[in-house]
C-alpha cells in the first residue's frame, strides 16, 4: 500500500475509524498491529528485520541505563549492529562491486551474494534506532517501554520515507490520551489532500519526461537548454514527490492525534547553501546536524580547515545514505562544498558573528548561485552513470546549443511549477491567513468550513483521480 493508491486511503480510513472506537488503554497496541500490517503488506517477510534492529536497540540501551560505567560499550554495541545490518542490505553491492573493480574479480567470483533486495525503510528506521541509542549515551532520554520503542520505529505513517523522528517527541505522544476534536481532521485531511495533489499532478506530471531525458544513451544528445530544463525538472519533480510523502505522512498521524515534524518549507527560497539544508529534508537536516556537524564543531572548533573538510565529507557520507552509488556521493560532496564555500565567505566578510547582515545586491548573488549549484547538483543524483554524469554536466556550462529536443510542452510545465514554486510562499502564508480568521470570526469560520474547505477538498478528489498512475512509486522509497 502506497500513500497514493486507494488501497492505502481505505486502510487509513479503516484504521482511523477503529482507532477512534477503541478505548484509549487499547490503541497503542492496535496501531502497532495497524503498523505491522501496512508494512506487511509490502511483504510480510519486512517486518522482521525492523522487530530486531528494535529489540537489539532496546537491549542496548538497557544496558546502557543499568551499567553507566560500560555506557561506551552499549553505545558502540548498538551502533555497530544497526550500521552492519545497513550495510549488509543497502551497500553489499556497492562494495563487493567496488573490490571486484579494484582488484579485477569477475562476476562469477563474487556469485551470487550480490542478489539481497533492499528492506523499505531501512536507511530511515535505522537512524532512528541510532539517534535513540545516542540520545540515551548522552542523557537526553531515559528508558522507554519495548512497546514505545516497536512503535517508535514501526509506526507506519513516518516508517517508509520520514519525517525522521526523535524518540522525546514521538514517545510521549504513543499514550494516545487526545480526545477526537474536529482540527485533527481537518488539518489531517488538508495535508493528505494537498500531498496526494503533489504526487499525482506535479510530480508525476514531470516524471515521464524526466525519465526520458535521463537515458543514458541520449546524454549527448542533449541541448544546453534541454539539460538545464531536465536538471530543474528533476529537481521539481523529487521535491514535490518527497514532499508529497511528507505531508500524506503528516496528515495521517494527525487523523489519530499524532504531530510529526515538518519536512519542507520552500526549499528553492533558499537565500544560501545553509539556508537550503534548513528547509529541505528538515529531520535529517536536524539529525546530521544534531549527531554529526555538532560534535565535530565543538572539537575542532578552532580549526577552520578541518571544518571545512567535515563538511564535504560528512555531506558526502549523507548522499550516499541517499543510495549506494557514486552519483549520490558526488552530489553530497557537491553540497559540502557548497556549505564550506558558503562558510568561509561568511568569515571573509565578517558575516559569521551574531547579528552582522550583508547587502541586498550580494544577497541576491548568493541566493542565484545557491540556486544554479542545487540544480546543478541534481545531475550526478539523479544519472546512471558517472560518465553520464560528465557529459550532461558539460553541457550546462560548456556547452551552447540552445535548440529543444522535446515536447513543447514540458518546458511549459516545467516552467509553471518552478512559477508555482515562486509563489509558495505567498499561497500557504494566504490559507495561513484565511485560517487565521476563520478562527477569530463566526462569519469566516462558517464560509471556510461550509465552502472554501468543501471546495478544494472536491477540487484535490478531482485532480487526485484525473491524474492517477498507481504504477508511479515514491522515489524515496529506494531509499
Amino acid at each position: 500500500m502506497q500513500f497514493s493508491s486507494y488501497s492505502y486511503l481505505l486502510f487509513l480510513a479503516a484504521a482511523v475509524l477503529l482507532f477512534w472506537a477503541l478505548p484509549v488503554r487499547m490503541r497503542r497496541v492496535y496501531v502497532l498491529a495497524a503498523s505491522l500490517l501496512f508494512y506487511a503488506s509490502w511483504g510480510v517477510s519486512l517486518v522482521v528485520l525492523p522487530i530486531v534492529i528494535s529489540t537489539v536497540t532496546y537491549g542496548c540501551a538497557r544496558w546502557m541505563l543499568q551499567r553507566p560505567e560500560r555506557k561506551r560499550a552499549g553505545l558502540v554495541a548498538g551502533i555497530g549492529f544497526v550500521l552492519a545490518v545497513l550495510v549488509y542490505f543497502k551497500y553489499r553491492v556497492f562494495l563487493l562491486s567496488g573490490l571486484a573493480s579494484l582488484f579485477g574479480w569477475s562476476g562469477s567470483a563474487i556469485g551470487g551474494s550480490l542478489a539481497v533486495v533492499l528492506p523499505l525503510g531501512i536507511s530511515f528506521y535505522t537512524f532512528e534506532a541510532v539517534s535513540y541509542l545516542l540520545d540515551v549515551r548522552q542523557g537526553r532520554v531515559k528508558e522507554v517501554k519495548y512497546v514505545d520503542l516497536l512503535l517508535f520505529v514501526l509506526f507506519w505513517p513516518h516508517l517508509m520515507a520520514g519525517p525522521i523522528v526523535r524518540v522525546r517527541e514521538l514517545v510521549p505522544q504513543l499514550g494516545f490520551q487526545k480526545v477526537f476534536a474536529g482540527p485533527m481532521l481537518t488539518a489531517g485531511v488538508n495535508r493528505i489532500a494537498l500531498g496526494l495533489v503533489q504526487k499525482n499532478v506535479f510530480a508525476n506530471s514531470l516524471g515521464g519526461w524526466v525519465e526520458d531525458g535521463f537515458v543514458p544513451r541520449l546524454a549527448g544528445a542533449n541541448s544546453t537548454i534541454d539539460v538545464w530544463a531536465l536538471a530543474v525538472a528533476f529537481g521539481l519533480q523529487i521535491y514535490f514527490d518527497f514532499a508529497a510523502y511528507s505531508n500524506i505522512a503528516i496528515g495521517s498521524a494527525h487523523l489519530i492525534g499524532v504531530t510529526l515534524p515538518e519536512n519542507f518549507n520552500c526549499p528553492y527560497w533558499a537565500g544560501n547553501p545553509s539556508e537550503f539544508w534548513a528547509r529541505w529534508h528538515m529531520t535529517l537536516s536536524r539529525w546530521v546536524r544534531d549527531y554529526l556537524f555538532f560534535p565535530v564543531n565543538a572539537k575542532y572548533s578552532g580549526r577552520k580547515g578541518v571544518l571545512y573538510l567535515s563538511l564535504v565529507l560528512i555531506m558526502s557520507a549523507v548522499g550516499l545514505w541517499h543510495g549506494a552509488g557514486w552519483g549520490f556521493v558526488i552530489w553530497g560532496a557537491m553540497h559540502g562544498v557548497y556549505l564550506a564555500v558558503f562558510r568561509a565567505y561568511q568569515s571573509w566578510r565578517g558575516l559569521d558573528v551574531p547579528g552582522a547582515k550583508s547587502g541586498w545586491a550580494s544577497g541576491l548573488v548568493v541566493r542565484a548561485i545557491t540556486l544554479v549549484g542545487v540544480v546543478a547538483a541534481w545531475v550526478p543524483f539523479r544519472a546512471a552513470s558517472l560518465e553520464q554524469t560528465a557529459v550532461l554536466l558539460k553541457t550546462m556550462f560548456a556547452g551552447m546549443d540552445f535548440r529543444i529536443s522535446y515536447s513543447v510542452n514540458f518546458y511549459l510545465v516545467t516552467a509553471l511549477l518552478t512559477l508555482y514554486c515562486v509563489a509558495e510562499p505567498w499561497l500557504i502564508r494566504g490559507l495561513e491567513g484565511i485560517e487565521g480568521r476563520a478562527k477569530g470570526s463566526a462569519a469566516w469560520g462558517w464560509g471556510v468550513d461550509l465552502v472554501l474547505r468543501p471546495v478544494l477538498w472536491s477540487l484535490a478528489v478531482v485532480l487526485f483521480l484525473a491524474f492517477d498512475d498507481q504504477d508511479t512509486i515514491f522515489i524515496y522509497f529506494q531509499f
